[in-house]
């Protein structure tokens, strides 16, 4: 052990048991999620290694079980922290005695087995070191990168046995993973699909079908290779769970769309597009803390998350680019509602989450600020060396920016104001296809066919899900605007899109929408059916309450259940953000 951060990665119970109570919040409805501590000054240990944004409290019936783990966690933390200063100190007499208290509380603890191995391998107790590491790695232990390069191993590595774990590593992480695969399966029943990628190291639960399934994974491998080409250094220890639920499935609430827990490094999403990409960024940035042996702050790992939600791929690099929180920021700044930098760089989860709105906005934008000065990079790197003299990030941004903190506030700020604001709605007279929308799991489903326009004309219907336009993949409604916008009144488009689970295309040439305030409509011709809400097109000032935080994205989550569908009167009134 040679760093205090070590604490902060304390898991008080198997991964496993972890993964029962966060497939639990399916059997029972939940309340409102609250936040949860993310930053490693956090004293319960199971709280430190929680999601960003936590799932509610487990069902009342647990409460006593949730006590009782949560006292023990503490009573672990106030051990890991008195042998975190014996080590710290060179007081390795008085390791042994607290690492054997740890173990007696709980037996299984990865880390308190992984800390034993440190003790015996600095005071010359190779063998036993060795064995200790076993049972780390069979009762969870994940930091295998930051186990390479921590000194206090030095003494065993060129042991033989120690070459032997990276066996014992891989066998153990394949039995794991299919244990979670069966937990899964158990949870959802027959009508997911199942599967696990070894090579990949990812254990998916989805409700999307083979093809959607296999495009999903070539996507996220692409974004993954290039954030490690362009940011990170370590990749994934452990397997990572996604699980894409059915939406009667879906038991935090309709305002949330998705979180990512690290206690039992699983990913949770209602689509597969913002959201996924988002808490996917959480877990690749996690993998790289745990390789470093730190704990970044909320800022950081938020604002990396949100830079990267609206991306694309261009020649094998993840490119962002402007979405609805650059409007809600320029409001902010306009109103001279921010919260300062100097304060947002310093913020517990607590105070972050007291006005996500701003947050969110502020962390995305300084980050996208980094990456249009070509300086994230640089940064990030920056940011990791110097972790041990400032967790900020603020030394380094001074450092790469050359810039006093109030100085890089103020160009941030004309910066900001200075964009041109994210479409997040058709303009008047502007070309569109003739539909209004709503999000969908893997694209944009149609929820309403404008009589005489160019999908009417072209046979599109109300429930069919577009996935493609003119060869570009669409998941979010902005998306689809932003292409439609591109083009002119009398462009013929290609579509491609889903119907009752067949694929198909059509030709859909482009009309003018019409200035008035309403149009034509069709009688949407089939029943409701299950669905994603649709998103709001742009987060608004004061959206949300700082205690609706589970989302990972929350000025940005789905908002609403998904509206019933009705018989509609021959004209509709025009909205904007719904139509394209």
């Amino acid at each position: 052990m040679t760093t205090t951060r070590r604490s902060t990665w304390l898991l008080p119970a198997a991964c496993l048991m972890t993964l029962g109570l966060t497939l639990s919040a399916w059997a029972a409805p939940r309340s409102r999620p609250a936040t949860a501590p993310a930053t490693k000054n956090a004293v319960p240990a199971a709280t430190a290694s929680a999601p960003t944004s936590a799932p509610a409290p487990w069902p009342a019936r647990r409460g006593g079980m949730r006590r009782g783990l949560f006292a023990k966690a503490r009573r672990i933390a106030e051990l890991n922290s008195k042998l975190t200063a014996a080590f710290k100190a060179d007081q390795l007499d008085k390791c042994e005695p607290l690492i054997k208290q740890i173990l007696e509380i709980d037996p299984n603890s990865p880390i308190g087995w992984y800390n034993y191995a440190c003790y015996q391998s600095r005071v010359a107790q190779g063998d036993k070191a060795i064995e200790s590491l076993a049972k780390a790695i069979k009762c969870g232990y994940s930091g295998y990168s930051y186990m390479q390069r921590d000194p206090d191993l030095d003494a065993i590595r060129k042991l033989p046995g120690y070459r032997k774990l990276q066996d014992l590593q891989d066998q153990f992480q394949r039995q794991r993973a299919d244990k979670v695969r069966d937990a899964l399966a158990k949870q959802f029943g027959q009508d997911y699909a199942y599967e696990i990628d070894h090579d990949r190291k990812l254990v998916f639960a989805t409700n999307i079908d083979s093809q959607t399934l296999t495009e999903m994974k070539d996507r996220l491998t692409a974004y993954a290779t290039a954030q490690w080409k362009d940011l990170f250094d370590s990749r994934f220890d452990t397997y990572l769970t996604i699980v894409i639920p059915k939406n009667e499935d879906w038991r935090w609430g309709a305002t949330i769309g998705g979180f990512y827990s690290q206690a039992s490094n699983m990913l949770i999403a209602r689509t597969v597009g913002l959201t996924l990409v988002h808490e996917f960024t959480h877990a690749l940035h996690r993998a790289d803390q745990q390789g470093r042996g730190q704990s970044h702050p909320i800022w950081m790992t938020e604002g990396l998350a949100t830079l990267f939600e609206n991306s694309r791929m261009v020649d094998g690099h993840a490119v962002p680019e402007p979405n609805g929180r650059l409007n809600a920021l320029q409001r902010i700044l306009r109103h001279k509602r921010q919260i300062p930098l100097a304060e947002l760089l310093k913020s517990s989860h607590a105070k972050f989450m007291e006005d996500p709105t701003a947050s969110y906005c502020q962390v995305r934008y300084l980050m996208m600020y980094l990456y249009s000065k070509g300086l994230l990079g640089k940064w990030y790197g920056a940011y990791v060396s110097a972790y041990e003299s400032d967790e900020t990030g603020q030394a380094a941004m001074e450092k790469v920016l050359g810039k006093k903190l109030d100085e890089i506030e103020k160009d941030w700020h004309k910066w900001v104001l200075g964009q041109k604001p994210a479409l997040t709605r058709l303009p008047p007279d502007s070309a569109y296809i003739g539909i209004q929308l709503r999000q969908a799991t893997d694209g944009v489903e149609i929820m309403l066919v404008v009589r005489g326009g160019g999908a009417d004309k072209a046979g599109l219907k109300v429930g069919d899900v577009i996935l493609e336009v003119d060869g570009e993949r669409v998941f979010e409604p902005e998306e689809l605007m932003n292409v439609v916008h591109e083009r002119n009144a009398g462009d013929t488009v290609k579509i491609r899109y889903r119907r009752d689970g067949k694929y198909a295309e059509s030709a859909v040439t482009l009309t003018r929408m019409p200035a008035a305030r309403s149009m034509p409509s069709t009688r949407p011709s089939r029943p409701a059916e299950t669905a994603p809400a649709s998103r709001p097109a742009a987060p608004a000032p004061a959206r949300r309450p700082a205690t609706s935080a589970p989302s990972s994205r929350p000025a940005s989550a789905p908002a609403g259940g998904p509206p019933a569908r009705r018989t509609l009167p021959p004209a509709v009134r025009v909205d904007r953000s719904k139509a394209a």
